[in-house]
């Protein structure tokens, strides 16, 4: 059984409804409660003062005696003239039980003539003298200072009951005691119309927070099976390009499905990435390994026995393995490059000892040829890329400008800010890059017919490698050319703000 219960799954949208039904009935119960209440203590105080004015219309009827009272002076005060003349004790009390209306025509009239109050008056020894309606003649104690109690009759049904003693308004002597019952009639009437219609409410209430609940919690619910549904999709195949919808509500959810989206985005092209990467070194490395086998076939079936062959075979075998070796690096390098965002992005670096540091690098490997350097950057120029990276680049592209180079050996390198951005240029004086190829130089392992052949060393990556480093950083790299006129490279990359610097 508890491993049933453990393996119930109960949907969220269930416990959401659930959730807001409770929050909704509680806050609807608490709202209820509280006018219930209040129309209770309403209706309980108007009963209150009607007690109160009882209390008050009997003290100013009697408080004109100034000894203690007497049944004859009660009978006076309170009896109908048709009891007094004519009927005796015993008839008069069931006339004035039967018909309490014809015994009342002032202020208490109207307060007894209600039917739910009745009274008793006691002499001042709390002997009762006069009584009228469902009420214990048997004396208790004076309330305080005419204080009104709530009591449960053996109905199970409440009532007020207050006793309160009388003074004479000459003598200010006591002559006697009242007591008065407020059976509620009228408050127990209104209590049980406002019960049943308080259950309709209640009822109400319950049905309306099951509806609210179910369709506020609609739209999560949607927003969750679209999500749910996008997952199955790439799922069942990999390469899809399926994504969650956009909605216009700017919330916790529209959050989630942006980075979600933007997750899959950078595990699609991770997975693009890897694809590429697999085939072009599978399309690169299966020219190098043709070769080896081609002399190792040739050196097994004869030409080991020949010493020119063999000295032949084995220098273009050496050959071979080494630019295989220059191909793995660079793959590996344009894979790193591909990583930088995760590691790298918010690294910063001096451009101007980098720089002159790459400058002087190529002028002491290659003392042939003319370099000239034109910088006008600020001192302590800070741009935001990792040092590694931005002297790859610079050697990429310098390296490039020397290796293209045959006839004309110079190479112009010029640094300037603007708009804070760091302007690289690189311009050689070599063989040029035809229009039709110049927007294909970025591209994995292409090469240009002549400035870009095998003997010139270039696996087709060098570029490709800038280019990925250079936008990694959000920087951008552009190149311009004409067939035997040269080529320049432009690299822009973001500077650090000096502000943002200090503080570090």
């Amino acid at each position: 059984m508890k491993a049933k219960l453990t393996n119930l799954r109960i949907t969220i949208r269930f416990k959401w409804t659930c959730f807001l039904s409770l929050a909704i009935f509680l806050v609807f119960g608490i709202f209820t409660t509280l006018i219930y209440t209040s129309v209770g203590q309403a209706l309980l105080h108007t009963e209150e003062n009607n007690v109160k004015d009882t209390i008050a219309a009997v003290d100013s009827r009697f408080n004109i005696y100034p000894r203690n009272l007497t049944q004859a002076q009660v009978q006076r005060r309170l009896a109908p003239p048709v009891t007094r003349r004519s009927l005796n004790n015993e008839q008069s009390k069931k006339i004035i039980s039967e018909n309490p209306e014809v015994l009342y025509r002032d202020s208490l009239s109207k307060q007894l003539a209600r039917g739910d109050l009745a009274i008793v008056i006691y002499d001042a020894q709390r002997q009762p003298l006069f009584k009228i309606g469902a009420i214990q003649a048997k004396f208790e104690r004076p309330t305080q200072a005419h204080e009104i109690v709530l009591k449960k009759s053996t109905h199970r049904s409440s009532y007020l009951e207050a006793t309160a003693p009388l003074y004479s308004s000459h003598t200010k002597k006591l002559i006697g005691f009242v007591k008065v019952n407020n059976g509620l009639r009228v408050y127990h009437h209104a209590f049980r119309q406002l019960n049943k219609k308080m259950l309709l409410v209640v009822i109400f209430a319950i049905l309306l927070s099951i509806i609210l609940g179910y369709v506020l919690t609609q739209p999560l619910v949607h927003r969750i099976n679209q999500i749910n549904q996008t997952m199955d999709e790439i799922n069942e195949d990999p390469d899809s390009q399926a994504r969650i919808p956009l909605q216009k509500s700017n919330d916790e959810i529209s959050d989630l499905v942006g980075r979600f989206n933007k997750m899959l985005d950078r595990l699609q092209e991770y997975t693009n990435q890897q694809k590429e990467f697999v085939e072009d070194v599978s399309h690169e490395l299966r020219t190098p390994v043709a070769v080896l086998e081609g002399h190792l076939k040739m050196l097994q079936r004869w030409g080991k026995d020949d010493p020119q062959v063999l000295d032949e075979s084995i220098t273009a075998s050496v050959s071979e393995v080494d630019r295989m070796k220059k191909l793995i690096q660079e793959m590996l390098d344009l894979t790193r490059a591909e990583q930088i965002e995760t590691n790298y992005t918010h690294e910063t670096t001096e451009a101007n000892e980098t720089i002159h540091q790459a400058y002087n690098d190529f002028v002491m490997l290659h003392p042939d040829f003319k370099i000239n350097l034109d910088d006008t950057m600020p001192p302590h120029t800070m741009v935001q890329i990792y040092r590694n990276h931005l002297m790859q680049v610079l050697v990429i592209l310098m390296d490039n400008a020397v290796k293209y180079s045959s006839d004309r050996k110079e190479m112009n390198l010029s640094v300037s800010t603007e708009e804070n951005m760091l302007t690289i240029a690189v311009q050689d004086f070599g063989v040029g890059i035809a229009q039709s190829d110049i927007k294909r130089i970025f591209d994995r392992f292409y090469r240009v017919d002549k400035a870009r052949s095998r003997e010139s060393g270039g696996n087709g990556l060098g570029l490709p490698i800038a280019k990925k480093i250079v936008e990694m950083y959000k920087g951008s790299i552009t190149a311009e050319s004409a067939l035997g006129s040269g080529t320049i490279f432009r690299v822009n990359l973001p500077l650090v703000a000096t502000k943002k610097h200090l503080l570090k």
